[in-house]
């Protein structure tokens, strides 16, 4: 064998130092990068950089982290519930009466008015019944000279208010009509009461008695039933002479009488009293 010099084992002890330098700088290297990345894992997972988080470790100092501020403990629920409230009835409101109208009353004719009329319908205890109607025209006031406030055509309606055919034994027959109603030209029926004048104030009418014949005295303004009376004694047979003499004396228009009726025509002029007021009312 060849004897080793100092100066080949020298190179070896190089050799093998070198290669074990070698192996100690791809082992730091190869830390380094094994550092780097678990540090860039680190800052990807925290959100902060790596020499950040190099220099927190370095930090000494520490800090004490402010408390959130605790908020006021909330009481727990109630399960008492309140009572139900009354459903609120809203009232509606109340409907404004419209003001009444105002009703005016104008006197047409006073009572105790004496009116001439004619009839112009024919009524008599034969052949009328309680209830028919009667109209006659008035003609003027019962006496000369005075005047109505009414238009000329004005009317009276009425009706038969009672009568007796007179056919019953001991009966006698005898008929009143009743006015009631006062109707001026064009307009409507204004209520009044009214009866035909006779003797003894009824307006009940008899034949052969009092107020048997009704016509008016034309120039006294007397009840012909008055003028038949003072003539004849109020005898039924001696009516018809008494008519004549009233006729002749004041202008008479009797009433046709019959034995066992009264039968008053269509024409025939009596004079009628008012026993109440015609009232006209009129709204405002």
């Amino acid at each position: 064998m060849t004897a080793r010099t100092p100066l080949h084992t020298g190179r070896i002890i190089l050799l093998i130092l070198g290669i074990f330098a070698l192996f100690l700088a791809v082992g730091y290297f190869a830390g380094c990068s094994s550092d780097k990345e678990k540090a860039k894992e680190t800052e990807e997972e925290s959100g902060l950089p790596a020499d950040y988080g190099e220099k927190a470790l370095l930090d000494t100092t520490t800090t004490v982290a402010e408390k959130p501020a605790e908020k006021p403990a909330q009481k727990p629920a109630t399960t008492e519930q309140k009572p139900a409230q009354k459903p609120v009835v809203k009232e509606e409101p109340k409907a404004v009466a419209p003001p009444k109208p105002q009703v005016v009353k104008t006197t047409i004719l006073p009572a105790n008015t004496a009116l001439h009329i004619a009839l112009l319908n024919q009524v008599s205890t034969g052949e009328s019944k309680i209830g028919d109607k009667v109209r006659a025209i008035i003609k003027g006031p019962a006496e000369q000279g005075e005047s109505l406030p009414i238009p000329e055509g004005s009317m009276l309606e009425g009706v038969v208010a009672d009568l007796n055919d007179g056919k019953a034994e001991d009966a006698k027959a005898y008929i009143k009509l009743k006015f009631t109603s006062l109707i001026l030209p064009g307009e409507g029926p204004i209520p009044m009461e009214g009866y035909i004048v006779t003797k003894d104030g009824s307006g009940v009418i008899h034949p052969g008695e009092q107020g048997t014949s009704i016509a008016r005295d034309a120039g006294i303004g007397a009840v012909a039933g008055g003028v038949i009376g003072g003539v004849t004694g109020g005898k039924t047979k001696d009516a018809v002479k008494g008519a004549a003499v009233g006729a002749v004396a004041g202008g008479v228009l009797g009433a046709v009488l019959h034995k066992d009726q009264v039968t008053l025509k269509e024409g025939r002029e009596f004079d009628v009293t008012l026993v109440s007021p015609a009232v006209k009312e009129t709204t405002k």
